[in-house]
């Protein structure tokens, strides 16, 4: 029954192979059939009806296109010149004049700058650079000399850089777009020109800006180039070798299918539009002479022993611009094809007979058989499986443009999930969920990791020595949080902020985040090996810890989507982070409570922070219990005690400020990271001071450092340095020397 009531079931489930057969089969029959009974009747009347057709259709094609391309933009300077004069975005008020500017570059691609001038000859310039970014040009009149500032800006539309001239010599008041439309008091085109900045081809369209009373305010101009034009008469099919181009009154070109045409350098130098007497075609000088002459538009002409057909029509008046469409095509294009027809038609409707159906089950074959596969890998992704490969190779474009749409959504998807969480990725893919705002409140463990001294070292390298030291510091850092369980958040600078316990709930976070501090600590000292080795400076970073409730989840707006991690834990671990010193573990009390069994620490200290009520129990990770190869180096090492103290001077840092006063102190221990110092200063753990280097006579150096540990039963203090310059660590690293030779040192713990 089934059966009966749908006897034509199968039609709606069919292969592409028999459609294709079915479809090209019967239609090359009728073909054929056609061409035998009708190749011979009128063909030269028809193909001249062709011609004449695809040349009206071209030109109708340009004409539309120019217009659609340029008159937009004629119409926004209008409406945005009677906007300013109402007063609703003033011409004084930049900020906002700046960002309408910026939404009307966005709005519409074929705008290459918007210039907005006033009386007083200030300017503002919004302009689309090459690499797609929209830079912005500010003239200032109202100082002398007039400052210009450029601002330009990412792909993201943020300021990225700021310069400023005082030396820009600039004036809208003076340019052609500026005078035209202030002297005709309405909308105006300037002639092809080349813009001023980016030595360009294009037209201005411009409307004055007045106030409710006429008076004139100023001038609104945007500016178009004609490139895109080029570019569209290039890809711009007429018949086979047919081509079209644009022209003005003056008989320069506007746009031709090869642009560097359209521009011609003359005898100085200097950029000059190209005449179409000059563009090197003797069809075409031929076709023009002969529609002057005899003012028809359209004209035969024979150059070469080879006969052209030329048209040439006129922009419609509502355009505005007394341009001109040409089009010429080779009669050989049309009529020559049909005399070999006409020749082997009979000959060839056999053959076609005899080889169709092999021909098309081949065809047929090669196009179904990759389209199945390519299919099926589609499949295989929509299920999050990314690790297959289309092998195989086809000449067919279509096919090969399919494959290289599901090579990059693969790729584009593995990459996807460097900048998401892998989870979320994979259930937006696999459940066809649209991302989504929302988060939820879950413990998690947070980590900051800052190197230290980075700045220092970055200011004295190369730029490419910075970049690839720090990417190859962040891609063995991401393996490792990776390897833990944890994701990385956000990168800041040198600095990095990962979380643990998500996306995904995990019990063990706090164990995996001080594991995996651990594991970075370590590393970061296999990656300084080579460069001791080089005896270059190292790079030491410092880790904080800390657990407890956060928000977790999609956050942003609704175009713009970021996994992130925010809450009261976030900021302590960020505090925590910054008390730590180069090779040093700071995990905060509650994160040490859930770790204690594993970790081997030292502890609590007690310190004091802005922004924090009562005090702050930190604990210093020394290693991991029961794995002696997972033991941190001590955070002051190799102190080499002193036979007697040496006199030295404090002073005390208060954030970035020095304080004048001089404390005195003396000197215990010393080493390149450390000193052991006693003073009567009453000092806490993570006080920032700088501590007086000792060394070569009559130089006064002092290191900054940080207090780490007391010791209780010396009534000292225990100092880490922050980094020293190369001078200063090779001068203290000859007092050294120096002091052990002359048995005046001993070898004193680390700490």
């Amino acid at each position: 029954m089934a059966g009966l009531k749908h006897p034509f079931r199968f039609l709606t489930r069919r292969k592409l192979r028999v459609d294709i057969l079915t479809v090209f089969g019967g239609l090359l029959v009728i073909t054929v059939l056609v061409v035998i009974l009708f190749t011979y009747r009128n063909t030269t009347r028809v193909v001249r009806l062709l011609c004449d057709d695809i040349m009206a259709k071209t030109t109708n094609a340009v004409i539309n296109r120019t217009t659609h391309y340029l008159m937009p933009a004629a119409r926004l300077a209008e409406v945005s010149s009677h906007i300013a004069g109402a007063g609703v975005v003033s011409l004084h008020d930049r900020p906002r004049l700046e960002r309408y500017a910026l939404e009307i570059m966005r709005a519409f691609p074929q705008i290459a700058m918007i210039n907005i001038g006033d009386e007083a000859g200030n300017f503002l310039m919004t302009k689309r650079m090459p690499d797609g970014t929209i830079a912005t040009k500010i003239i200032d009149r109202r100082v002398s000399p007039p400052l210009t500032t450029w601002k330009y800006r990412n792909s993201s539309q943020e300021v990225a850089k700021v310069e400023t001239t005082r030396t820009d010599r600039y004036d809208p008041r003076v340019r052609p777009w500026y005078r035209a439309a202030k002297g005709t008091g309405h909308l105006c085109w300037t002639d092809m020109y080349f813009f001023y900045t980016d030595q360009k081809p294009g037209v201005t369209t411009s409307y004055p800006v007045r106030n409710a009373q006429g008076k004139l305010l100023g001038v609104i101009g945007c500016d178009i180039e004609l490139s895109s034009l080029s570019r569209f008469l290039k890809s711009l099919k007429v018949v086979r070798t047919g081509f079209a181009f644009i022209f003005n009154e003056r008989q320069e070109v506007v746009a031709f299918p090869d642009p560097a045409k359209v521009l011609d350098a003359g005898e100085d130098g200097v950029l000059r539009p190209a005449y179409l007497t000059e563009l090197g075609y003797a069809s075409i000088r031929a076709a023009f002479r002969r529609h002057q002459r005899e003012g028809k538009p359209k004209v035969s002409v024979e150059v070469g022993g080879k006969r052209y057909l030329a048209s040439f029509t006129s922009f419609p008046p509502s355009f505005g611009k007394a341009w001109k469409v040409g089009v010429i095509v080779p009669e050989d294009d049309f009529i020559g094809a049909v005399k070999q027809i006409n020749k082997g038609v009979l000959l060839i409707c056999l053959l076609i007979l005899i080889l169709s159906s092999i021909l098309l089950i081949l065809f047929s074959r090669r196009i179904s058989g990759p389209i199945l596969r390519i299919a099926e890998e589609t499949d295989r992704i929509g299920k999050f499986q990314l690790d297959g490969r289309l092998d195989f190779k086809s000449n067919i474009y279509e096919i090969q443009i399919l494959q290289e749409a599901v090579r990059r959504m693969r790729a584009s998807l593995r990459s996807f999930t460097r900048f998401a969480p892998q989870q979320i990725v994979q259930e937006i893919v696999v459940q066809g969920k649209e991302a989504m705002l929302g988060g939820e409140r879950r413990e998690v463990t947070v980590l900051f990791a800052d190197l230290r001294n980075f700045t220092r070292f970055s200011d004295s390298t190369a730029p490419e020595g910075v970049v690839l030291l720090l990417n190859r510091h962040f891609d063995r850092m991401v393996q490792i949080i990776a390897e833990h369980g944890g994701y990385v958040v956000d990168f800041v600078g040198d600095s990095l902020f990962a979380v643990f316990g998500a996306p995904e709930p995990d019990p063990e976070h706090a164990s995996r985040a001080v594991k995996c501090a651990v594991a970075m600590q370590l590393a970061r000292q296999e990656l300084n090996a080579p460069m001791l080795r080089l005896d270059l400076p190292v790079l030491e970073m410092g880790v904080g810890l800390n657990s407890g409730s956060c928000v977790v989840g999609n956050m942003g707006s609704r175009s713009r989507i970021k996994y992130g991690v925010v809450g009261q834990a976030v900021n302590l671990a960020a505090r925590i982070e910054s008390f730590t010193v180069g090779g040093q573990v700071l995990i905060s009390d509650a994160t040490f409570r859930l770790v204690q069994e594993e970790v081997i620490a030292a502890g609590p200290l007690e310190v004091f922070g802005k922004g924090i009520a009562g005090p702050l129990h930190l604990w210093e990770v020394r290693g991991l219990r029961g794995l002696p190869e997972a033991q941190l180096a001590p955070t002051v090492p190799e102190l080499t005690r002193l036979s007697r103290p040496i006199p030295i001077r404090l002073r005390l840092l208060r954030g970035k400020r020095v304080e004048p006063e001089v404390h005195e102190a003396r000197l215990l221990a010393l080493s390149l990271a450390g000193a052991e110092i006693v003073t009567d200063l009453k000092l806490e753990v993570f006080s920032s001071l700088q501590v007086q280097l000792p060394g070569q006579a009559g130089v006064e150096e002092f290191a900054d450092g940080k207090v780490v540990g007391l010791k209780e039963q010396e009534s000292s203090y225990v100092v880490r340095f922050s980094g020293l310059d190369e001078p200063a660590a090779a001068r203290l690293h000859r007092f050294l020397d120096e002091t052990i030779l002359a048995g005046g040192a001993n070898p004193a713990p680390g700490t």
